[in-house]
């Protein structure tokens, strides 16, 4: 064998080996997924996030769970990054949409290029986001798109709802336990019975969070407020006899001579669920 052949297989070996020993993401211990709370990203209190996009390493910014739909969206410098998503948006690569809508966006970084009229970001391009919510309200999340150097961080971006005090007092399992207790208790005091229509939602509140899911999304899944999760909770952590807040009675007009039980189950069922 050649010299000139002995140099090429040691170099294709050469080769090989670095391939094998590239560190990819797993191996670096670092997570794939960079997840941000809702209110540091939209809203009064948010503050402007930065997002790396590194060559051959695409980042993805997830709304799903929120339960939002993207609307629109803008780069102000489309110069570098190469914008997509998982549905169809009205001014996206000229796109007509019937129903304009998408859950994920997908940033690809680019060559360079050379677009007339559009300054290059010196600072890292502005991304704007515009959503709605399920109940059709609007909201507008800002994003700070940079290049990436070196070994990726972290491949997609997650919005998740923000935590409430009701889900960091008690762990999932004794959330659980907590709210099946307060139905309990309601059931059992006549404020709400499975005849009315919160019985369903709350069955499926239970549901979701056996399921898995966290409290804020399980409400919002079985279409109950916030409030009445944490009274639940309350109800079934109190030991003793409860006592019905002023607060919780429903004004009644002076016409009606409701039953004990109607007002109970008018003292519970008031909460806006």
């Amino acid at each position: 064998m050649t010299n000139s052949k002995l140099w090429i297989l040691g170099l294709a070996a050469s080769f090989i080996t670095s391939i094998g020993c590239s560190p990819s993401l797993a191996d670096t211990g670092i997570r794939s997924v960079r997840t941000i709370p809702q209110s540091k990203v939209t809203g009064t209190e948010a503050e402007l996030q930065t997002v790396h996009v590194w060559p051959g390493h695409g980042v993805s910014i997830s709304f799903f769970e929120t339960g939002e739909t993207i609307k629109r969206l803008w780069l102000d410098d489309p110069s570098r990054v190469l914008i997509d998503v998982d549905g169809c948006l009205e001014g996206l690569a000229n796109n007509q949409c019937k129903n304009p809508g998408a859950g994920l966006i997908h940033l690809r970084q680019i060559e360079p290029l050379r677009i007339r009229g559009i300054p290059t970001a010196t600072n890292g391009a502005h991304l704007t986001v515009v959503t709605e919510t399920q109940g059709g309200e609007k909201k507008t999340y800002n994003f700070r798109v940079v290049m990436g150097k070196g070994l990726p961080t972290y491949a997609s971006v997650q919005i998740t709802p923000d935590v409430t005090k009701a889900e960091v007092a008690p762990p999932d399992a004794i959330a659980i336990a907590a709210i099946n207790k307060g139905i309990q208790v309601a059931t059992q005091s006549k404020w709400i019975t499975p005849t009315n229509p919160l019985w369903g939602k709350l069955q499926k509140l239970v549901q979701q969070l056996e399921a898995g899911k966290n409290l804020t999304t399980a409400a919002q899944s079985a279409r109950v407020s916030q409030r009445l999760v944490e009274r639940l909770l309350e109800l079934g952590s109190q030991p003793q006899k409860l006592r019905v807040r002023p607060s919780e009675k429903r004004i009644l007009s002076p016409q009606q001579t409701p039953s004990k039980s109607q007002t109970s189950t008018a003292q519970f069922t008031n909460f806006p669920h």
